[in-house]
């Protein structure tokens, strides 16, 4: 029997190559995945595919009408109007509820306008869709505009933000169709006015961002396929199955029988699913690599040129620059949100100061959560005389700052660096308690859900690579080697030469609670405190023994901020491409600062203009103890 199809598709497929031919919806997400598959697969046809296809585009959009719309395009929606209706009676109820007061009021308000909001734009964009509404399937394409367009041209914007960001309590419930009334207008002015201003200030704040992320990452270099020899204990970075951003990473140990250094597919992935595995240790650019701040190939795995990287690939920068980038589109977007509150472009503009505290770590955490300081039980959760809550761990007193709820209660055992409290984590107090290792693993994943919170995209393999550069330092207690107590270190220069000490025993993970490891397990670096949740993932991973002391070592791990990460760079040259030049000079001055022209910065051959652009062996920077 004949497969049923349209005059479209045997159009289409008659262009793609056979390989490529089926039934295709060429949508944003559709035509995404049908392009990237042509990449991969077909790259030599790809240029000429595309254009074959944009062409076929321009002719059915000149012959067919395209886009075009009409008046009766512009109305609401019967369903969409139904509930606007019904959503002005519960605003109207509210104002006239005499039992509240206004600042009660507005926050009702503002929360129940707010709740509407997804919701009328999901209503609307499927109603759109299923009449055919040339606006809704416009959106659909991907060719122009948005849900949150569509429902400010159909519907209503519902809020407005004033020119500090703020929610203004006033319910918008006209369109632009419609036509504003004064009051609605004069509220979307402050809106419009910031996001006019943004513009002048969106380029400069993301590109400073841009900036300082290529700096922190620069050295990421691909400087060989694999370490010399394998490692004396378990590596690798946990993740769960169920994440789809670890294709293209390779296994760190043989998981539902594919084995170590195989490459995650989404076939393997739904395999290890199916087979009851949840989650797999796996290579990243957070667990090892060589000592100069450069990158393993088969820790970056397989990457856009669907290959693992080669040796001189700058596999970061890369990374960097496709973090930064959708930032500062994100930025820019606020002009075409029009101050509307609770609409994606407005939640990515909001949420750069969140991404960007994530990098500077400020004194003043804006927005910041509670950490636990201590490990033990909490005793109680208790009023703070000037608002806000104590919460009592230990004996010692933990603030959360009013506006905030914690999020533990009494009788929960917490470690030193868990949140607390709702908030955004401050990273740094996760390094501080819990290690350079744990702490790249947990700025992975914050930085991911900031992105996600502000409306952008951001693969995790691309921040474990930011995570590898930023999270990379640790301040000496005592003395070790030529330092002295207060000097800053690389932690990877520090591993690579790291000698356990004389009296560090061996011993199972739970018998270890309380001490510190003399060597890497996993993703945990040395120096790392034993507590219950490193011995759940030891065990799970097959760890039997761990090397540990009951000292702490004579280093404490400290996350730097982006803007002063390069001040602490071992190269004097190379911390001329950041800030703090005259403070840096001066110190390597007086301590007698070397440099490498053919280390994995491109700084000091470029600096010196010797040698650039020629291939020679990668030098390893000088250890703690002064030896090479």
């Amino acid at each position: 029997m004949p497969r049923m199809t349209t005059v479209g598709q045997v159009m289409v497929n008659a262009i793609l190559p056979r390989g490529l031919r089926g039934e295709h919806t060429l949508d944003k997400a559709g035509l995404a995945a049908l392009l990237r598959r042509m990449a991969t697969e077909y790259p030599d046809r790809y240029r000429d595919v595309v254009f074959s296809l944009a062409q076929l585009g321009h002719r059915a959009a000149y012959t067919g009408g395209g886009f075009s719309f009409g008046l009766e395009h512009l109305q609401t929606p019967p369903q969409t109007k139904k509930a606007r209706d019904q959503l002005g009676i519960k605003i109207q109820t509210l104002l006239d509820d005499d039992n509240l007061d206004s600042g009660a009021r507005d926050k009702k308000l503002v929360q129940l306008l707010g709740n509407f909001s997804k919701q009328q734009e999901d209503m609307l964009y499927k109603e759109g869709l299923e009449q055919g509404n040339p606006l809704a399937l416009q959106v659909r394409s991907g060719a122009r505009g948005s849900a949150m367009n569509l429902a400010s041209l159909q519907a209503s914007d519902l809020l407005y933000m004033d020119h500090r960001g703020r929610v203004i309590p006033f319910p918008v419930l006209r369109s632009y169709s419609q036509g504003l009334t004064p009051a609605e207008y004069w509220a979307g002015t402050y809106g419009s006015r910031k996001g006019l201003i943004d513009t002048k200030f969106a380029v400069q704040d993301a590109g400073y961002l841009s900036k300082q992320l290529n700096q922190i990452v620069h050295r990421g270099l691909i400087t060989a396929l694999d370490h010399d020899k394998p490692y004396a204990t378990t590596r690798g970075m946990p993740v769960d199955t169920e994440d789809a951003e670890s294709e293209g990473a390779l296994l760190a140990q043989m998981a539902g029988g594919h084995r170590r250094n195989t490459a995650i597919t989404p076939q393997i992935l739904t395999d290890l699913r199916r087979k009851g595995v949840k989650r797999i240790l796996i290579r990243s650019p957070i667990v090892g690599g060589p000592p100069d701040g450069g990158i393993y190939a088969k820790d970056a795995g397989i990457r856009e040129f669907s290959r693992l990287p080669t040796t001189g690939e700058n596999v970061s920068l890369a990374a960097a620059q496709a973090l930064s980038e959708p930032l500062s589109q994100a930025q820019l977007s606020s002009k075409h949100s029009g101050g509307v509150a609770f609409a994606s472009a407005a939640k990515a503009v909001s949420g750069f100061d969140r991404i960007n505290q994530m990098v500077q770590i400020p004194r003043v955490f804006k927005g910041g959560a509670a950490h636990a300081t201590v490990d033990g039980l909490v005793q109680r959760v208790e009023s703070a005389p000037a608002g806000g809550q104590f919460v009592v761990i230990e004996g010692q007193k933990h603030y959360v700052a009013e506006g905030f709820d914690p999020l533990v209660k009494r009788g929960d055992h917490v470690e030193a660096g868990d949140v607390i409290s709702e908030g955004m984590p401050n990273p740094a107090l996760v390094v501080q308690h819990k290690g350079i290792g744990e702490g790249r693993r947990y700025f992975v994943h914050a930085f991911r859900d900031a992105f996600k919170a502000a409306g952008i995209k951001a693969h995790r393999r691309n921040i474990e690579l930011l995570a590898r550069g930023l999270i990379n330092h640790v301040r000496l207690t005592e003395e070790v080697g030529d330092g002295i107590p207060g000097d800053v270190l690389p932690y990877s220069v520090l591993e690579h030469h790291w000698e356990p000490r004389e009296d560090a025993v061996k011993m199972p993970p739970k018998g270890a609670v309380g001490k510190y490891l003399e060597q890497p397990y996993l993703h945990y670096s040395i120096g790392t405190r034993v507590r219950p949740s490193v011995v759940k993932d030891l065990d799970e991973f097959g760890v039997k023994n761990v090397q540990v002391h009951s000292d702490p070592p004579p280093f404490e791990p400290e996350m730097i901020r982006g803007a002063a990460n390069l001040q602490h760079d071992p190269d004097w040259l190379v911390r001329n491409f950041g800030a703090g030049l005259k403070t840096g000079l001066l110190e390597n001055v007086h301590r007698g600062g070397t440099s490498n022209p053919l280390g994995t910065s491109f700084v000091p051959g470029l600096a010196q203009a010797t040698n650039f652009g020629r291939q020679g062996k990668v030098v390893t920077p000088r250890s703690p103890g002064g030896s090479p």
